[in-house]
């Protein structure tokens, strides 16, 4: 019976990983728990253990390849029994990577886009300042906060009120 090795999902983050270096090479007879492949993801480096026994007949991710989770890496098979051709397999693995990597440009891109501009970030501030804010006419930005201090109160307000002597800015 073949048995197909495909890239895991090791954790919910990872997309893809290179493969190292094979540990065992075509035609070696494996065992279950056995070191058999070094795989390298953009976090951690690691020797994966085969989780299956059996002959491997063939390695189909080559060394220092990239490849998605999914992806076909290996053929375990008795050695009169034949092999299936994985590579329509391993081109739908690829595609939804490409699809799954196209995606996340295009959220990046729509979270980009829908980021206020550079200067009119979002100002933090209590309800109170906001309202007596609003209701003296004046800009929250205007107001400078202390070093060490990121949300503007009802007291700074006052105070910014106060040092204007009452003068609305020009707007």
């Amino acid at each position: 019976m073949v048995t197909k090795l495909v890239f895991p999902k090791f954790d919910v983050n990872i997309m893809d990983g290179m493969i190292g270096r094979w540990m065992k090479r075509e035609g070696d007879r494996v065992e279950a728990g056995e070191p058999l492949v070094e795989i390298i993801t953009d976090k951690a480096k690691f020797d994966y253990e085969s989780p299956a026994s059996g002959l491997l007949r063939k390695i189909v991710a080559r060394e220092k390849s990239t490849v998605p989770v999914g992806f076909v890496i290996a053929l375990f098979a008795d050695a009169d029994e034949p092999l299936p051709d994985v590579t329509a397999e391993n081109d739908a693995a690829l595609a939804r990577y490409r699809e799954t990597i196209a995606l996340a440009k295009e959220a990046k891109a729509h979270a980009a886009a829908a980021a206020p501009p550079a200067g009119l970030e979002r100002i933090r501030a209590t309800p109170s300042a906001r309202r007596l804010a609003k209701e003296a006419g004046i800009n929250l930005a205007d107001i400078k906060l202390p070093v060490g201090k990121n949300v503007i109160s009802e007291e700074d307000v006052t105070a910014y009120l106060s040092s204007t002597s009452g003068k609305k800015p020009a707007q």
